[in-house]
């Protein structure tokens, strides 16, 4: 869910461009120099000096933005660009710069992950003046550490040790791998949809099962009255939602790609799934662990927290229809 059309974004234009036309420059992408990045900007660059014959406009918009860049140590990644004038600037559909990566990446078998495009005109001294800004706004800010989750952790402290069998270091391992993944989650695309699973990986070696049904019965059998009826709804959405949106190519999966409020729908089942796999960790422990606050944040000044509550999940974390 980390595209970067599906997310909401926070602009900045500024008044420069009204006085200025034809407007010519580039789009700088702050690429994360994950694997083979480094090398593929260094290649764009190279190429530059004896660019290849055929090759199609976007790619040819890539080198010859790339012919900017530092070509002993290229920052970002720069696509050329001109424009009538401001208008046609700022009307530009983000959706074409996702579309040219998406194109680089097919070429280079590489991921390119960014979270903000700043346009560069050329003033005459190389395209160094920033005159629009896109920014994709994250979906997750952390985790919150507050005054009652510190006196559940000193708690938990002072009850000892735990007894880490094969079982709770399975189940707490893919849990541990979901936290670090939504921790990078604004750096790679596609870390919500590792999280989810992780922690989904979780509840499935604490339960012993991937069939939900299945799982509904070992959770009564291995926890009894404490699987009670609000958890048997939430694992259960948390299966449903596996099976439905994290790794089979269902229809709506496809549109979340691409849709803001779906994108979202999807993305938020991560919470719920964290709060199983740490609710049925508690329960295989047989201790209380604290469960601290975790939200995801949709936009400014919207956020959205899983609490355990059943009843939510028809409203705030119902899967999209």
């Amino acid at each position: 869910m980390s595209s970067f059309p599906s997310r909401a974004l926070e602009v900045w234009r500024s008044s420069l461009a009204e006085s200025m036309a034809p407007i010519s420059g580039v789009f700088s992408f702050e690429v994360a120099k994950t694997v083979m990045v480094p090398q593929t900007l260094q290649f764009l660059c190279e190429i530059g000096r004896y660019p290849p014959q055929g090759v199609g406009d976007v790619v040819q918009g890539f080198i010859s933005g790339m012919q900017y860049a530092d070509r002993n140590n290229p920052a970002s990644l720069l696509y050329w660009k001109q424009f009538q004038n401001a208008d046609e600037l700022f009307s530009f559909d983000v959706e074409v710069l996702s579309d040219a990566i998406r194109q680089l990446e097919l070429h280079t078998d590489i991921n390119l992950t960014f979270a903000q495009v700043v346009y560069l005109a050329d003033v005459g001294i190389g395209p160094n003046l920033p005159l629009l800004v896109l920014k994709r706004l994250p979906f997750a800010r952390g985790v919150g550490f507050e005054n009652e989750e510190r006196q559940a952790v000193t708690e938990s402290l002072q009850l000892g040790d735990f007894d880490l069998v094969d079982k709770v270091r399975v189940a707490q391992q893919h849990y541990s791998t979901g936290m670090a993944l939504l921790a990078g989650e604004d750096s790679v695309s596609g870390l919500i949809d590792a999280a989810f699973t992780q922690f989904y990986l979780s509840v499935e070696a604490t339960l012993e099962c991937h069939e939900k049904d299945e799982a509904l019965k070992h959770g009564e059998a291995f926890f009894s009255k404490q699987f009670d009826e609000n958890l048997k709804k939430i694992v259960s959405h948390v299966y449903i939602a596996r099976h439905r949106f994290f790794g089979h190519a269902h229809p709506k999966y496809q549109r979340g790609l691409l849709d803001t409020d779906t994108a979202f729908d999807i993305a938020k089942q991560a919470l719920v799934a964290r709060w199983t796999a740490r609710r049925l960790l508690e329960l295989e422990l047989r201790r209380p662990l604290v469960k601290r606050e975790m939200r995801l944040y949709p936009g400014p000044g919207q956020s959205i927290e899983f609490t355990g509550d059943a009843n939510s999940l028809s409203n705030d974390f119902a899967l999209p229809a």
